[in-house]
């Protein structure tokens, strides 16, 4: 069964700006049958936006670093909070959510700059201090161990689920 590349777009959520059909389940399973089980979960999160997935997706992010680094981090449940901010992070669009991407704001009488985004549109992503804050723990923590745990290995996971649904379209596809 080969699918065509009109196929895979229809992957996406249905909205009113895409009318294509859904795919059929079977076409869906067909693309992820190439990717592991935590890159298939991953990417119906991402993709397909099932979201019964995310404590899944999060679970075994966190548990995999974990096993990975656990002489250096003795709380599994901070590795299950940067697992949480990992996922929001690669799930979340570029796009604002205060101005919902248009940089201004309208507030009846006239149009102001977006104060999240200052105007430019686009999502920053999180500083030192909010993600601290988000994990109840202190700054220093963060910026000594778990940044890095963040950015190099629970975002690299992540990204490496990306390249193995990349490759499996690949090989679908050609």
């Amino acid at each position: 069964m080969r699918i065509s590349a009109e196929d895979l777009c229809s992957l996406t959520p249905y909205s009113h700006l895409n009318l294509r059909h859904r795919a059929s389940p079977d076409r869906i399973c067909y693309v992820l049958a190439g990717v592991s089980k935590q890159a298939s979960r991953y990417l119906r999160l991402k993709y397909v936006l099932e979201d019964s997935q995310r404590k899944h997706v999060v679970y075994a992010l966190a548990k995999r670093v974990y096993k990975k680094s656990q002489s250096r981090y003795k709380n599994p449940w901070m590795c299950m909070k940067l697992a949480d901010v990992a996922v929001e992070e690669a799930l979340g669009n570029a796009l604002c959510k205060t101005c919902n991407g248009k940089g201004w704001i309208d507030t009846g009488i006239k149009r102001i700059d977006c104060f999240a985004c200052h105007g430019g549109g686009t999502r920053h992503s999180l500083d030192d201090k909010s993600v601290a804050d988000r994990i109840d723990a202190p700054l220093e923590w963060y910026r000594k161990y778990g940044k890095r745990l963040l950015l190099q290995n629970m975002m690299g996971i992540l990204s490496s689920y990306e390249g193995e649904l990349h490759s499996a379209f690949h090989s679908r596809l050609y």
